[in-house]
């Protein structure tokens, strides 16, 4: 049957030249046999010379001197790996070079530091190490979907778990899986105790998570740009006219009241939660009674009600001055009115918060069971700090892009604000205090790790980065294309977040527009040896290279070998170089079953009234602590009765008058001995005066003797008592004892 077979005008497999084939090798010989003798070819040399000796054995003493010298030369060269030697390997690593303190300008082979395994090296099978000092200066992790980024994360994270430190990682997709992967990775060095989960995942109706308030320990600072994070996002600006102005009384509410609310949580001890933000920002008379009666409402998330109190005459009246201000700016304002009677005012303030409803209904309804805690499971400064381990999910399918970018947003302003305090509180003090045993100080980074950052990518990430080093954490940001970052951050502001990271793995990427841009600019360019082409050599058409090779510049990356990356293969580019790497995979698998701890929360204030009598011991001490009767004051004393106390008081005596040791301690032992002993007296005789004789300190007893025993034996042993002096029968009687005794012992054993 005849077909019709398809034309194919463009190139098939057959017409390009894979594997390299166009690249010469224009090395010298001595520079390719010198690459071969530092590999593990280097053997050849001596099997060469074994042969050589055994054909012709007279040429044995030649060779001997040589093979000694070849020997040695391969057992004293330098190893070096692609990256960085493990830290546990002698010698110097000459892959880590460092400053001669002696000899400025001149670099020194340092100590090997590798202590994090990447992976190897697919072109010399060699292991790609890194420092944890090499980490702090960030890495991106760029990757299409099934390139095997998460399962590198994983792996990467373990060498962290394996030297005792923790991480963070923020999840942009949400899926319940890295929870228990990361729960597998806790539990394998047991460290379930120390992980937490921020759990924003509610499609399902599981709601299982810690809680977290991310007002409870920022400062005034801190809060103010939390809250603008949360309810002026950065995508709003550029408006004009009446949208600025409201925008911009906005920020003032904003940036008077976190002054008031931190001073309240801090000295009052008043938890901040979204609750009580609302109150406050959501009615203007609420603001009115504050600045002119000082009267502060807040919610108390244990007892569900909002309360009232009135705040003390130590507080800084001065703070209220921002707060008053709005107020009597808001147009149509009367102090002789009642604000009730002013509709224009509480119109005008109404412009101002409506934008902040949106925000305040996610974090107290469908959020409200993560957020709406006086003291929450999760303090970002006590999980970077003390190396905890914190989960993140973000779910993008069930929120809006907006309300999800907003969250992540506030995740990353709470981190921004927790890390500060990594830079040091003082400037004045010792250096080794204040700056060398700072907070953050460890020989492992911590690594915070932003997984599908394009989805909640904003502008606090840079500056991390730009910090990271002093604060020794380790910035991991992982994405499918740079599309996404353009989108959410914009071009001028992903550029710098790009460019700050020093390590770049690159997995399998199929975008081939921004990305594939970014990544051939990130590797650069590069001249090599090629070659120039082909001439028909005969009539038969066979083609033979022409010999000699032209100079050209090429791209280090070459997007063909990006996107047939399988899954665990990536190229890296650390310090200019580039290694094809098979990264490393810890296998771990998600199993058994995972549970959300809760921590111990503060204990909420005795209800019990002072008034009232204790009715068990513990009521009267948790009584006592509350009146404050815990402290023991100098009148409470008692002072000591008897022998004691007459020697304590005869020691205030002998310590106000003048006198030798001697006369001291003949002062104070006159006490217990008042009389002075005769001439004659003998203390040690009569240590022994009323000491109970031999018999008496044994049991009386009637019991026969073990059968097992030797008859002649006991009576030799009766003998030797009543030399001594004892009684006959009181000898038989405690030598049976002894000998029974001896005897049982021995059955047991």
């Amino acid at each position: 049957m005849a077909t019709i077979r398809r034309r194919i005008d463009g190139p098939q497999d057959f017409h390009e030249q894979k594997g390299g084939l166009a690249f010469r090798d224009t090395r010298s010989v001595p520079q390719q046999i010198g690459e071969i003798l530092r590999s593990g070819f280097s053997s050849i040399g001596l099997v060469a010379m074994a042969g050589v000796s055994v054909s012709v054995p007279a040429l044995t003493t030649a060779i001997v001197p040589l093979a000694v010298a070849f020997a040695g030369y391969v057992l004293t060269r330098p190893v070096t790996l692609p990256l960085r030697l493990p830290a546990n390997a002698k010698g110097k690593d000459y892959g880590n070079p460092e400053p001669d303190p002696k000899r400025p300008g001149v670099e020194i082979p340092g100590k090997p530091s590798g202590d994090w395994l990447i992976g190897w090296d697919e072109a010399t099978a060699q292991q790609v190490w890194l420092s944890g000092n090499d980490l702090t200066m960030h890495a991106t992790l760029p990757g299409s979907t099934g390139s095997g980024k998460t399962q590198f994360i994983y792996s990467l994270l373990c060498n962290v778990l394996a030297q005792g430190g923790g991480f963070t990682i923020v999840d942009g997709k949400a899926s319940n899986n890295l929870a228990f992967s990361v729960a597998a990775m806790a539990r394998r060095w047991g460290r379930e105790a120390d992980l937490r989960y921020i759990n924003m995942m509610v499609s399902a109706g599981d709601r299982k998570t810690n809680t977290w308030n991310p007002f409870s320990s920022v400062n005034a600072e801190g809060m103010t740009e939390l809250l603008l994070t949360l309810f002026l996002p950065e995508d709003k600006k550029g408006g004009g006219g009446n949208s600025a102005h409201f925008r911009d009384r906005a920020e003032a509410l904003i940036r008077g009241m976190s002054y008031v609310f931190v001073w309240v949580r801090d000295n009052l001890g008043i938890p901040i939660m979204s609750e009580t933000i609302r109150t406050m920002f959501s009615d203007i008379v609420k603001l009115r009674d504050l600045y002119q009666d000082q009267i502060f409402t807040y919610y108390d998330a244990d007892a569900g009600e909002t309360r009232t109190v009135k705040l003390p005459p130590e507080f800084d009246r001065t703070l209220l001055n921002p707060i008053r201000d709005y107020v009597t700016e808001t147009g149509g304002f009367s102090n002789t009115k009642s604000v009730g009677d002013q509709d224009k005012v509480r119109e005008q303030h109404s412009y101002v918060v409506g934008g902040f409803g949106k925000t305040f209904t996610q974090m107290s309804s469908t959020l409200g069971h993560i957020f709406r805690c006086n003291i929450g499971d999760v303090d970002f400064r006590d999980i970077i700090f003390n190396r905890r381990i914190l989960v993140v999910l973000l779910p993008s399918l069930e929120n809006h892009p907006d309300t999800n970018a907003a969250l992540g947003k506030a995740v990353i302003t709470a981190l921004r604000y927790a890390l500060a305090a990594a830079l040091g509180t003082s400037i004045e003090g010792e250096y080794q205090d204040r700056v060398v045993n700072r907070a953050s100080s460890s020989k492992v980074p911590y690594p915070i790790v932003l997984d599908e950052v394009g989805q909640f990518a904003t502008r606090g990430i840079d500056a991390m980065m730009a910090l990271g080093r002093e604060m020794n954490i380790f910035l991991l940001i992982s994405f499918q294309e740079v599309g996404t970052l353009y989108a959410t951050l914009g071009k001028d502001l992903t550029v710098p977040l790009l460019g700050n990271p020093k390590l770049k793995i690159f997995e399998n990427i199929e975008d081939s527009g921004p990305t594939r841009e970014w990544v051939e600019q990130s590797g650069g360019m590069m001249p090599v040896s090629v070659l120039p082409g082909f001439d028909s050599s005969n009539p038969l058409g066979v083609y033979a290279d022409q010999q000699r090779a032209d100079i050209r510049d090429v791209k280090r990356i070459s997007w063909s070998d990006v996107q047939n990356l399988r899954q665990g293969q990536a190229i890296i580019l650390f310090r200019g170089k580039r290694i094809y790497t098979r990264l490393f995979y810890a296998g771990i698998k998600p199993e058994g079953v995972n549970r959300v701890f809760p921590t111990v929360s503060a204990a909420p204030a005795l209800e019990t009234p002072i008034s009232e009598e204790p009715a068990t011991e513990t009521d009267d001490v948790a009584q006592r602590l509350q009146e404050g009767r815990d402290r023991i004051e100098k009148a409470d004393l008692r002072p000591l009765t008897g022998v004691l106390g007459d020697l304590y008081q005869r020691l205030g005596i002998v310590l106000n008058t003048e006198g030798t040791p001697l006369q001291d301690a003949q002062e104070l032992l006159t006490l217990l001995f008042p009389d002075e002993p005769p001439a004659d007296d003998k203390p040690f005789a009569k240590l022994f005066e009323t000491l109970a004789p031999p018999s008496a300190q044994l049991p009386r007893t009637t019991e026969p003797l073990h059968p097992h025993l030797d008859k002649a034996l006991l009576a030799e042993l009766v003998a030797f008592e009543t030399t001594l002096g004892q009684d006959e029968r009181a000898a038989v009687e405690t030598v049976t004892h002894a000998l029974n005794l001896y005897a049982r012992g021995k059955e047991l054993a």
